[in-house]
């Protein structure tokens, strides 16, 4: 039935259900396609939580970095939930709003199926931007399953 799902992973524990949740479906699904996303903050968000004190704002590339070696991480424990399954499991990095990043990969990569999770990590952007579940639900262009 599904045989391409996109699965944002952000490290918490919803999100850790969704990836239960796919791994159940594609050991169920003939030759389905995983694509585990993580998103980045982008810088100029990244800098607006972040006092105008140039001590501050000169700690954003360290922050880069650091958060871009968490999301590796996430992606490599998310992509260990697949370990002896038949499914493609694919791990892709993208920096910017995430509701705006899994909309736009979802319809230009023709996903059937988008899972995250109900709340990520993020609550203090959750509460500036609205809730990534909630924009993806409203927008996305194929099924999506939300896991809590």
């Amino acid at each position: 039935m599904f045989k391409k799902i996109l699965v944002p992973v952000d490290g918490s524990e919803e999100s850790k259900k969704g990836l239960l949740i796919v791994r159940s479906l594609a050991d169920n699904c003939q030759a389905a396609e995983v694509t585990l996303l993580f998103v980045l903050a982008p810088v100029a968000l990244l800098a607006a939580t972040i006092p105008g004190d140039e001590r501050y704002l000169s700690a954003i590339p360290e922050i880069l970095v650091f958060r871009q070696k968490e999301g590796q991480e996430v992606l490599e424990a998310a992509e260990e939930v697949f370990a002896g399954s038949s499914a493609a499991i694919d791990t892709i990095m993208e920096e910017g709003h995430a509701a705006g990043v899994i909309l736009e990969m979802a319809k230009k990569g023709g996903y059937d199926l988008i899972v995250l999770g109900s709340r990520g990590l993020s609550r203090v952007v959750g509460f500036l931007l609205g809730s990534v579940s909630d924009a993806v639900v409203h927008h996305a262009n194929c099924p999506v399953l939300i896991a809590r």
